[in-house]
C-alpha cells in the first residue's frame, strides 16, 4: 500500500455519521497526516448547516483516539459559490501541510451531484471509499429535528452514527439553537409541501437591492422563519405584473421605508448581476438579481423596519467582514461581489 504525507478529506460533517468515519480511519492508514476540509464554514445556522465550523471540528474529534488526534487537522472553507476559487482555496489550505504526495480520499455518490468536487483536483492522487452504509445526511437532521424522544430517534439510525457523536447531539438539543432550528425545520417543510405535487421543478426569482451611502449599506434582519433574526439584503419575490427592476425597488421601499424617491435611488444605480448557484439557498432553486446602488451624500437616508422586517440599519462596511454567520443564506457572498469584503 502506498504511503502518502497527507490524505484530504472534504465535506460538510453535517452530521458527523459512519461514512464520514470510513473515509477518516482509510486516510489515517495511509498517510502521516490527515487534513479534513470543512466546507460550508461560516454559514449562518440553518436546517441544512445546524452545526458551526467548531461543532463539526468537536463531533469528528470525538471520534479518535489520543494518538489519531495529533494527525488530523480540521480545517474551515466558506462557501465561494465559484468552482475555481474554491478550489484554489482547497489547495491553500492544503499546501499549508505539504505541497507532495497529496491524497484525496472520497466516496463519489453515483445519484449526487454535490460530489463532482472530487474530480476538481488532478494533481493529487485519488482512493475512492465503496460505502457499506446507505445514508443519506439530510434524512439524519430530520430524525434529528423531528425528534419527540431523543433516546429512540437516534436509535433508528444506531448503526450510522458513533457514540461520542451521539452524546454531542443529545447535549446540543439542549441549546436554545435546536428549538429555533425545530421551528425553521417546520417552516421550510410547510412551505416545500405547498409545491409538492407541482408537474415541473419549481424556480423562484426574486430582486434584491444593495444600498450604499458614505460607507454603510442597508440591511435588515428578518422577522419571520426561515432565517428568523439573521441580517439580509432587502428584497422579495418579482411579481407578476413587473420588471424586475421594479421588484427591486418595490421591495426596497415596502421593507425598508427608505426616504428617498425612486428617481433619487436609479440615479445611483452601479450594476446588476444574477446569483443562480443551485445551492444558494436551502429553500429550494431561488435565482436573484441584485442591483447595486451607490449614492451620493454624507447623511445616510431615514429609515423603518416594515412588511418581512423587524429591524433596519446601516451597517458600515467595515464591519460585514465579522457578520458572515449572521447574514442570510448567500447574502454575504453577494455582498462581497460589489464591496469586495476583506475577509479574515
Amino acid at each position: 500500500m502506498q504511503h502518502y504525507k497527507v490524505a484530504v478529506i472534504i465535506g460538510r460533517h453535517q452530521i458527523s455519521h459512519a461514512g464520514h468515519e470510513l473515509l477518516k480511519q482509510r486516510a489515517l492508514e495511509i498517510a502521516d497526516q490527515v487534513v479534513i476540509i470543512i466546507g460550508s464554514a461560516f454559514q449562518a445556522r440553518s436546517p441544512k448547516n445546524p452545526f458551526n465550523w467548531r461543532e463539526r471540528r468537536e463531533m469528528i474529534l470525538s471520534t479518535l483516539t489520543e494518538a489519531e488526534k495529533q494527525r488530523v487537522f480540521c480545517c474551515p472553507i466558506r462557501d465561494y459559490y465559484n468552482d475555481e476559487k474554491w478550489n484554489a482555496e482547497v489547495k491553500r489550505i492544503v499546501n499549508e501541510y505539504s505541497k507532495q504526495d497529496i491524497v484525496l480520499v472520497g466516496h463519489k455518490k453515483v445519484a449526487d451531484k454535490d460530489t463532482y468536487y472530487l474530480d476538481n483536483f488532478g494533481n493529487w492522487a485519488y482512493i475512492g471509499i465503496e460505502s457499506i452504509y446507505k445514508i443519506n445526511a439530510s434524512q439524519i437532521r430530520e430524525i434529528y429535528f423531528e425528534a419527540k424522544d431523543i433516546d429512540d430517534s437516534l436509535a433508528s439510525v444506531n448503526d450510522l452514527i458513533l457514540p461520542s457523536v451521539k452524546q454531542f447531539l443529545k447535549a446540543w438539543r439542549l441549546k436554545p439553537e435546536y428549538s429555533e432550528l425545530v421551528k425553521e425545520h417546520r417552516k421550510l417543510k410547510q412551505e416545500k409541501a405547498l409545491w409538492k405535487n407541482s408537474p415541473y421543478d419549481v424556480i423562484f426569482s426574486t430582486a434584491d437591492a444593495i444600498v450604499k451611502v458614505n460607507e454603510h449599506i442597508l440591511l435588515g434582519k428578518r422577522k419571520y422563519y426561515p432565517g428568523r433574526g439573521l441580517w439580509a439584503i432587502p428584497g422579495g419575490f418579482i411579481e407578476q405584473h413587473e420588471t424586475i427592476l421594479h421588484a427591486t425597488l418595490r421591495e426596497l421601499k415596502e421593507e425598508t421605508q427608505i426616504a428617498l424617491s425612486n428617481k433619487t435611488i436609479l440615479q445611483g444605480l452601479k450594476s446588476v448581476k444574477v446569483f443562480d448557484h443551485p445551492n444558494r439557498s436551502y429553500r429550494g432553486r431561488f435565482i436573484t438579481h441584485a442591483h447595486f446602488f451607490e449614492l451620493s451624500g454624507e447623511d445616510v437616508p431615514d429609515i423603518q423596519a416594515a412588511d418581512d422586517l423587524e429591524l433596519v440599519a446601516w451597517i458600515p462596511v467595515k464591519k460585514l467582514s465579522c457578520m458572515e454567520e449572521q447574514l442570510f443564506e448567500d447574502h454575504y457572498h453577494i455582498l462581497n461581489q460589489f464591496l469586495e469584503i476583506k475577509n479574515g
